[in-house]
């Protein structure tokens, strides 16, 4: 199936995130990245900014979704180097990343939801 997107303008200081692709997840990982909108390019890409560094690729609007909230406080202090997705997944693991935005299509109430295994 073919989903489409809806193209959303962000500018610089909005809350996203960016799915991670597949061939970049381990077991324990997060499927998307929250991130921060550093600076939107020329050609209308967005450079991106997570809690280990800066994305080293720009993406396109179609790419990149709301967060879904206004305050994401491990977004405040960005690092200025530069970073692959790979290695921000591997670095945000669900065990070792508190406060993590649930990304669970149910309540959270069994011991199958990693949320709740976390705590």
């Amino acid at each position: 199936m073919n989903k489409k997107k809806h193209l959303i303008s962000y500018e610089v200081g909005d809350l996203v995130r960016i799915t991670i692709p597949k061939i970049d997840l381990s077991d324990i990982d997060r499927p998307t990245l929250p991130c921060k909108v550093l600076e939107i390019t020329k050609n209308n890409q967005y450079v991106l900014g997570s809690k280990f560094e800066i994305i080293n690729v720009h993406y396109s609007p179609g790419e990149i979704e709301p967060l879904g909230t206004i305050d994401f406080p491990e977004l405040n202090n960005l690092p200025s180097n530069k970073i692959s997705v790979r290695e921000a997944a591997h670095l945000q693991s669900t065990g070792l990343v508190i406060g993590a935005i649930c990304n669970c299509k149910s309540n959270c109430n069994n011991n199958k939801c990693r949320c709740k295994m976390v705590g």
